[in-house]
């Protein structure tokens, strides 16, 4: 019977890893076991064991509370800043202005112009006193 044990445990090793989504109302449920280096919380959910690292929890916890928490505005620049930018990460920013633009950045692509210099910021995100 011992045997067998080992051998389930050995097959279980070696298993294939599956992905888990995790929702953000996952880790109220989630049971802490312990602390690991000082800097990573091990935690059971659903009988699957997570290892999150603290830091990288406080700063996204930090992140969502700015932004339910302040208020960004859009300063335009006197004069728009050219990007200097690969023309790879052109077509991210391009395919991302809206994100971009939620964030108080605006920018603008003028795709007539020569690669690596099609990307202008126009416009910088603000909160009160701090220009981002």
């Amino acid at each position: 019977e011992d045997k067998s044990l080992q051998a389930k445990a050995r097959l279980a090793g070696t298993g294939e890893l599956k992905l888990r989504v995790v929702d953000q109302q996952d880790f109220s449920r989630m049971v802490v076991i312990g602390q690991f280096n000082l800097g990573f919380i091990i935690a059971r959910l659903d009988g699957d064991l997570y290892i999150l690292d603290q830091h990288a929890c406080d700063e996204k916890y930090r992140y969502e509370t700015l932004q339910q928490s302040t208020t960004i505005n859009t300063q335009p620049l006197v004069v728009p800043k050219r990007m200097e930018l690969e023309p790879a990460d052109e077509m991210v920013v391009a395919e991302s202005l809206e994100v971009f633009r939620k964030n108080g950045f605006e920018l603008t692509v003028d795709e007539e112009a020569p690669p690596g210099q099609r990307v202008q910021l126009v416009a910088v995100p603000f909160s009160k006193a701090t220009v981002f």
